[in-house]
């Protein structure tokens, strides 16, 4: 290992020599020319040393950066306290592999083009229904989980096809009430990062219908606390962290729901440092479709207007989730979402250097930092005559 006294105290390295813990902050060649999308990452997995060998022969690292508990992460699911109460113990029984042993590689089957009307149609189906499901739990207080798959299914179907053309149509189109739109996108992202993970098309199907569901206990407080203008008192705040607790409830009193859909109800907002609730979970003992579902969750809560908050930009959510990565997130499976929306995903509306504006229209998976745009707008923010794809 070499030092590097015009790199800041970086240190080169070739990339055979490179080992877990050791943080990449230069490469040999400007990132932009990589499939790389995080510029400054932790080796974590020795799939992370074959990608850099692909396009690197040597990189920097930061010595001061060296995370000595590296080669101890896990992609599998260890309980660590084995006498956490009886509900932890359930909760971390279901789906502790974060991908399959053999992962399913998926392509696109038809054109952003030829998916965009059939993504319509099962879009505007979506919410009919859902729209149905919550007026039926703010009434009666009954759910029926066949509903809510009735609506997702079609959604994952439209994914399989072409993951972007869902993902493009909901950063375009505002639907006005957040509790089912909440559901329906948190479907969409379930399905794009699924279908990323590699897992079968069943476990595609529970995650987009689990992730569409863990909210369902917000039917059951005061519509007036959901939409105040305001940020929640504390005493909302105790309100509004019960509904994992009364969503659960819910779902078991309609039948007999799947075991990891009540899992993921339960835990999606336990955090990998323990500060979530409402059992406190850390790391590992937070079962992995949860660990997704929290993800889910907090990434389209944050590129969603809300009474007493603004819509981030995606780029925006993207760097924050990045920032709470080893912190309230698995550093893991942060990347993983990253990778399966793209830093600029399809739809995001981008002004371009030459300050011309544009709409991502298609990812480039060898250089991420430089999607596919469609220039709608010339420097003046004024309409092109004609479009321009760069």
């Amino acid at each position: 290992m070499d030092s590097d006294t015009k790199s800041g105290g970086l240190q080169r390295v070739e990339v055979d020599d490179l080992s877990l813990g050791m943080y990449v902050a230069k490469l040999d060649r400007p990132w932009l020319e990589t499939s790389f999308v995080l510029q400054g990452f932790y080796v974590r997995s020795q799939d992370t040393i074959a990608e850099l060998a692909a396009e690197c022969g040597y990189v920097y690292v930061d010595p001061r950066r060296f995370d000595s508990s590296a080669a101890e992460r896990k992609l599998r699911l260890v309980v660590s306290n084995p006498d956490k109460d009886e509900r932890s113990r359930s909760a971390v029984a279901h789906h502790s592999s974060i991908a399959p042993s053999q992962p399913r590689t998926y392509r696109d089957r038809v054109e952003l083009s030829d998916e965009i009307q059939p993504a319509q149609t099962s879009l505007e189906e979506a919410i009919h229904v859902l729209e149905g499901v919550v007026h039926k739990l703010q009434s009666s207080g009954g759910v029926d989980i066949a509903d809510i798959e009735s609506a997702v299914k079609p959604i994952v179907r439209s994914v399989m096809r072409n993951k972007d053309a869902l993902a493009a149509l909901l950063r375009m189109k505002r639907i006005d009430d957040y509790t089912y739109s909440h559901a329906i996108s948190s479907a969409v992202w379930a399905s794009v990062f699924g279908r990323e993970l590699g897992f079968s098309p069943d476990d595609i199907d529970l995650l987009a219908v689990g992730c569409a569901t863990v909210d369902i206990g917000k039917t059951q407080l005061a519509r007036d606390l959901l939409v105040q203008p305001e940020a929640p008192t504390e005493e909302q705040w105790d309100l509004i962290k019960r509904h994992p607790e009364e969503g659960v409830r819910l779902v078991k009193e309609s039948g007999s729901p799947h075991p990891t859909i009540l899992a993921m109800i339960e835990t999606h907002h336990e955090r990998h440092d323990g500060s979530g609730y409402p059992l406190g979970l850390c790391g590992n003992s937070i079962p992995v479709f949860g660990r997704i579902a929290g993800i889910i969750d907090s990434y389209d809560a944050m590129i969603t207007d809300r009474p007493y908050a603004t819509a981030r930009s995606s780029f925006n959510a993207v760097m924050e989730l990045q920032k709470q990565a080893g912190v309230l997130f698995q550093k893991e499976l942060v990347d993983y979402f990253i990778k399966a929306i793209g830093v600029f995903p399809v739809g995001t509306v981008v002004e371009l250097n030459t300050g011309e504006v544009g709409i991502v229209i298609g990812q480039d998976t060898t250089r991420r930092l430089r999607p596919k745009v469609m220039v709608i707008l010339d420097e003046d923010k004024q309409p092109r005559d004609e479009m321009l794809i760069t």
